[in-house]
């Protein structure tokens, strides 16, 4: 859940991994498509294998948000290092996806 910048520095002190709404939020729309590829027969899975499915999705984004982070000069143990990371990341697949398509 997004929290309040008095908050996030509560849990910044008490050095707390902070997770970026967005990629937390992102869960909820991997399951979404999950579940509606299952519900249209799209593909057919077991709860487990749908529950790896999603546990992969998530392991990428943590991975992508990391890497940026990383790349960025974020170190990886720093607790907003997943926040600046996961906007890096969402920010570098968007101008991607523009460059790919001729938009810029």
């Amino acid at each position: 859940m997004p929290c309040t910048a008095e908050a996030v520095e509560v849990l910044r002190k008490a050095n707390v991994l902070v997770a970026p709404a967005m990629a937390a939020g992102a869960g909820g729309v991997i399951a979404g498509e999950l579940e509606l590829n299952h519900e249209c027969n799209l593909m057919n899975w077991s709860p487990e294998d749908f529950e790896s499915k999603l546990q992969e999705a998530m392991k990428q984004i943590y991975q992508r948000a990391v890497k940026a982070a990383t790349d960025f000069g974020y170190q990886k143990e720093s607790p907003e290092a997943l926040v600046h990371g996961a906007v890096i990341s969402a920010f570098l697949t968007l101008a991607q996806a523009m460059t790919d398509q001729g938009c810029v």
